[in-house]
């Protein structure tokens, strides 16, 4: 695990769509609103896995439990060959949670993963200001599938977290809400949907949108289900 000192940073953006991008594309929600707005976020230190959870790591915790729901992608209860050290998908918010838990830790909290993955300098994305294509396993740009955890070390955080970029979109710990201060109105806040943090390879969809590889972006979905294209890290207290 990785620390991440306790401190300031600059959390969500102001940014907006004057175009109205969504409506272009077919989607309901507007780009950016609910990531407003821009604050200052002071939070203290904590550690965070500096890799995604990987499959191998996955299933040490369903073999020490005896946890009978396998990812969805697993076959008898089996890894498929050769992806043992990719970040583990096709799995519930539950089920990561209880990974967490039993690891000794939790999911992150928003705050937490965009302080990890942005720094406090603000930046859009892990390494910087600017997207480059092929650093980070986003969209078209890089592999259309996961990749083996770390295998873009240009896609690391100011505190030495890879992945955060792409490969897979993180599970977190928290409702989707409006930030405080916002004077955005959602139908979809409140206490049924969960938040993804991050970008991932992707097969096609609104996902390839530049507004939705920046670090602030975030993702509502379902708790109880899964993707082929999401899964988690996690984090603990300094004290343990």
């Amino acid at each position: 695990m990785v620390l991440v000192p306790a401190g300031k940073f600059i959390m969500g953006t102001d940014k907006v769509d004057p175009d109205n991008t969504h409506q272009k594309i077919g989607t309901i929600k507007p780009l950016y609103l609910d990531q407003h707005p821009q604050r200052a976020v002071d939070l203290g230190a904590f550690y965070m896995d500096k890799y995604e959870v990987t499959h191998r790591e996955y299933m040490q915790f369903v073999e020490a439990t005896l946890f009978n729901e396998w990812p969805t992608n697993w076959v008898d209860g089996k890894i498929p060959a050769g992806l043992e050290n990719h970040p583990v998908t096709n799995i519930t918010w539950r089920e990561a949670l209880a990974y967490a838990l039993w690891a000794g830790k939790l999911l992150p909290t928003e705050e937490q993963w965009e302080k990890a993955a942005r720094g406090t300098d603000g930046r859009l994305y892990p390494w910087g200001n600017e997207y480059t294509k092929g650093v980070a396993n986003i969209g078209i740009d890089a592999a259309k599938k996961t990749m083996p955890v770390g295998s873009f070390p240009q896609d690391v955080s100011p505190y030495g977290l890879y992945d955060m970029g792409g490969n897979v979109m993180e599970w977190s710990l928290d409702w989707y809400l409006p930030y405080p201060g916002s004077d955005h109105p959602s139908k979809k806040f409140g206490r049924r949907l969960k938040v993804l943090r991050g970008n991932s390879f992707h097969s096609g969809g609104h996902y390839f949108l530049e507004a939705y590889r920046y670090v602030f972006s975030r993702t509502e979905v379902d708790p109880d289900d899964y993707f082929e294209n999401v899964g988690f890290r996690c984090v603990m207290s300094p004290a343990g």
